[in-house]
């Protein structure tokens, strides 16, 4: 630092380097102590995270193309960076649950194939500040009545319809507890005459990551069905889309409450004529989301892939304060496979149909390639947004971990 400052202000030296990657700025910790003592100031961290915008994790569905796992930053000149996730080498396929609001503890779930037609799911806590993982593995397999051909389906949350059993989860934190919790919600078909048996839940579970426990609550209150992860953390609750029955179309809101441990009251969609040109069937991708502090769903067209809305819920609860917020229409020769979410700084994340991911600016409407592509439908990928924390630069300086810290054991 000193060599420089005599070339350049010591104001501009810390310009610079805030425009660094994370990997960079790793190596130049090495340089002297007083440039290790800058790279770990608070104040030289914020500066970078806001730099660099929000930052995307993008993980594989197919853990055998794990090498393509990115962190990818909304600034350009951050770029995007390799990230290795230290979950091991038993899962055929990841999906992710959520994080926490800083990139501290980032929930997934892994699928594992026990024998030819069972597996096995678990939960994945990951916390990037020190590569400490934890695996909560299922107790009960998961039987496919063909043959294991259900994997993303099932980390994600989803019935391929062949399975007689699957799982859907909500992560998120409990703010008076001071504590990470997990739900999970099984949902189960008879087997007998399968073709026809209904799929229904038959037990709610909540783990807390400070009790290091797995608590059940029996069979929920209600018989509508759920389908994926919840992905919308917000007032303290998970939210899932739900359907009267699984052939049917979403048409409410079923939240469950961190704090409480119980489900909320259901809340409705928009009403369906000012909806009606969208699909809210499962195959449709329709997804919940947050956006700006406030419940949002995203749908598609009935008859295409290339216009979707965005309605926001502006009174949390009040189904008569859902408003029609965004209109997108891609442009010509691009489809969408399904919506992935949206960013702290009002951008959509998208699936293609060629599986490659861009993002969508809800203001100017211009799209962006985030640089990472599958290679057709068996190498999609999942995504969540970390808001402005960085796993890869935290490995490096180090810091607490909420595993450690709420479960010392």
């Amino acid at each position: 630092m000193a060599s420089l400052s005599s070339i350049f202000p010591c104001n501009v030296v810390i310009e610079i380097l805030a425009y660094l990657p994370a990997r960079s700025l790793a190596r130049f910790r090495c340089v002297s102590k007083s440039w290790r003592s800058l790279l770990s100031e608070k104040y030289f961290l914020t500066m970078w995270l806001n730099r660099s915008g929000t930052s995307l994790l993008v993980v594989p569905l197919e853990w055998d193309i794990r090498d393509k796992c990115s962190l990818v930053f909304e600034n350009v000149s951050i770029g995007r960076e390799n990230l290795r996730l230290p979950v091991g080498n038993d899962w055929v396929s990841l999906s992710v649950v959520g994080s926490s609001s800083d990139g501290a503890l980032i929930c997934l779930t892994g699928l594992s194939f026990v024998r030819r037609n069972a597996s096995k799911l678990a939960v994945i806590l990951w916390s990037p500040f020190t590569g400490e993982v934890k695996t909560l593995s299922h107790h009960d397999y998961i039987y496919c009545h063909e043959r294991p051909l259900c994997s993303e389906s099932q980390a994600q949350g989803y019935s391929s319809g062949c399975c007689v059993r699957y799982h859907v989860h909500g992560f998120g934190y409990a703010p008076n507890a001071r504590d990470y919790k997990i739900v999970r919600i099984t949902y189960s078909r008879g087997v007998a005459r399968r073709a026809v048996a209904s799929i229904r839940p038959s037990n709610v579970e909540v783990y807390s990551l400070g009790r290091d426990k797995w608590t059940s609550l029996g069979r929920p209150n209600f018989t509508r069905t759920i389908r994926g992860n919840s992905r919308a953390f917000i007032n303290g609750a998970a939210h899932w889309l739900a359907a009267p029955r699984e052939d049917a179309p979403y048409n409410s809101i079923v939240a469950f409450g961190m704090e409480e441990e119980s489900f909320k009251q259901v809340m409705r969609l928009p009403r369906k004529r000012n909806i009606s040109q969208y699909s809210l069937h499962s195959r449709g991708k329709a997804t919940l989301a947050v956006s700006c502090g406030s419940l949002a769903l995203i749908a598609f067209t009935v008859w295409d892939r290339e216009v979707c809305g965005i309605w926001v819920m502006k009174e949390y609860g009040v189904a008569s304060s859902w408003t029609k917020q965004h209109h997108i229409v891609l442009p010509i020769g691009l489809t969408c496979r399904a919506a992935l979410g949206l960013t702290g700084n009002g951008k959509i994340v998208l699936r293609m149909v060629d599986e490659s991911l861009v993002c969508c600016d809800l203001g100017d409407k211009q799209i962006s390639e985030v640089g990472i592509g599958g290679e057709g439908t068996e190498s999609s990928f999942d995504v969540i947004d970390l808001g402005r924390g960085n796993p890869s630069l935290r490995n490096q300086v180090g810091g607490g971990s909420p595993l450690t810290m709420l479960n010392p054991r």
